[in-house]
This record gives C-alpha cells, sequence and structure tokens, in this order.
C-alpha cells in the first residue's frame, strides 16, 4: 500500500480497486514510492530520512527528489560498509 505521507500522492496498490479513488488528483500509479527504514531494514534501504521525519513511512519520488535536493536525504553507501552518509 503506497501512500506517501508527505504529499498524499498514492498509487493503484492503495485504492484496492476502488475505481473513485483511481481517479483521485492524487492517484499517481507511475511514481516510485520510498518506505523509511523502519519499516524496509537498513540491510535493504536505500535512503534513510528518519534523522528529521521520524513519523514518515512512505514517500513518493517526487518529496524524495525534493528533499534529496535540500539536501535532507542520507543515501547508502555501496562501498563496504554500507552506511548511510
Amino acid at each position: 500500500m503506497a501512500y506517501c505521507d508527505i504529499c498524499g500522492n498514492y498509487d493503484s496498490e492503495h485504492t484496492d480497486g476502488e475505481p473513485s479513488m483511481m481517479r483521485g488528483r492524487n492517484y499517481k500509479p507511475l511514481l516510485d514510492y520510498h518506505y523509511s527504514v523502519e519499516i524496509i531494514g537498513k540491510e535493504w534501504a536505500k535512503y534513510d530520512w528518519s534523522h528529521f521525519l521520524p513519523n514518515t513511512d512512505c514517500m513518493c519520488e517526487q518529496c524524495l527528489n525534493a528533499y534529496d535536493r535540500l539536501g535532507k536525504i542520507k543515501r547508502k553507501c555501496t562501498g563496504v560498509s554500507n552506511e548511510f552518509h
């Protein structure tokens, strides 16, 4: 169930097949949705925003890109340590 906690965008998983929800202005099935480190786990997460948005479980790619441009998103290093920077 992908629902952006920031802007309210959602995909078809969130609609449960309801046609009325698929016509909503926030229905964005083509966006990618990213889950928090707390939901998906540190070993699978590529991004971490828990240091400034601790209660946000899911974020759409538009919001993630906006916060990333502001320098708020920590990205997982692909090196040996796999720590967030």
